[in-house]
């Protein structure tokens, strides 16, 4: 059996300061980011900009996808268009995930590291393992653990201490469990893995069930006894 203690503390808050736009687009500026949809996805199509013979867009994602223009059914080619990569550098984009309730509208070259950390993305289910292959927003990550992982113990208060049992079980072994505090929750899994040279390897992770903008208000250690 091994015994872990664990305490989870709140860092000094700070005032943090984003780099995404978040002023409403104008119709005018509305209008013009409509001209970048792609016809395969209804993504936007953001520089490099490649067109075909005719002048029609389709995004890097669908392009590689593609045999031939999906508007005029022509050869794409590799032509840039400069004048739109300039007109898209004064555009106001809505982020992908504005159908979820994201309210953001940023210039292109900000669009991707808003939406790789905006907290309406699909969440993945944080069990280890690649057997749940549940996705949902933020907010229905609890319910799901709740109702699909019922094994899974939670544990109230700062410090608390997991209990690992069988740890000389053969081969990769993980314990799961959830803690709460702070008016979160957050998610410790310890990990076994075969032996190296000799000697069982322990891995610990902790993930908070919230968005990378909260989690930075955390500090947690873990103490192996």
């Amino acid at each position: 059996m091994s015994q872990l203690s664990i305490s989870t503390g709140k860092r000094g808050r700070s005032v943090a300061s984003s780099s995404a736009s978040t002023v409403s687009s104008l119709s005018s500026s509305t209008d013009l980011a409509s001209l970048f949809e792609c016809p395969v996805c209804f993504d936007y199509v953001l520089p490099p900009i490649l067109q075909c013979q005719s002048g029609h867009l389709v995004c890097s994602n669908c392009r590689p996808k593609l045999n031939c223009c999906p508007t005029c059914r022509g050869p794409l080619g590799n032509i840039r268009n400069l004048a739109m990569e300039k007109v898209a550098g004064n555009v106001m984009f809505p982020c992908k995930y504005s159908t979820s309730g994201c309210t953001v509208s940023l210039v292109h070259t900000e669009k991707a590291d808003h939406e790789d950390a905006c907290e309406f993305r699909p969440y993945s289910c944080p069990c280890p393992g690649a057997s749940c292959k549940w996705q949902g927003s933020l907010e229905q990550v609890m319910p799901h653990l709740v109702m699909s992982h019922k094994s899974i113990t939670t544990l109230q208060g700062e410090d608390i201490v997991f209990l690992a049992t069988d740890i000389n079980l053969p081969g990769a072994v993980d314990w799961v469990m959830m803690q709460s505090c702070f008016g979160h929750h957050f998610m410790l899994v310890l990990e076994k893995q075969e032996k190296y040279d000799g000697h069982q390897q322990f891995f610990a992770i902790v993930q908070l069930i919230g968005s990378r903008k909260q989690a930075e208000n955390f500090a947690y250690s873990v103490d192996k006894r």
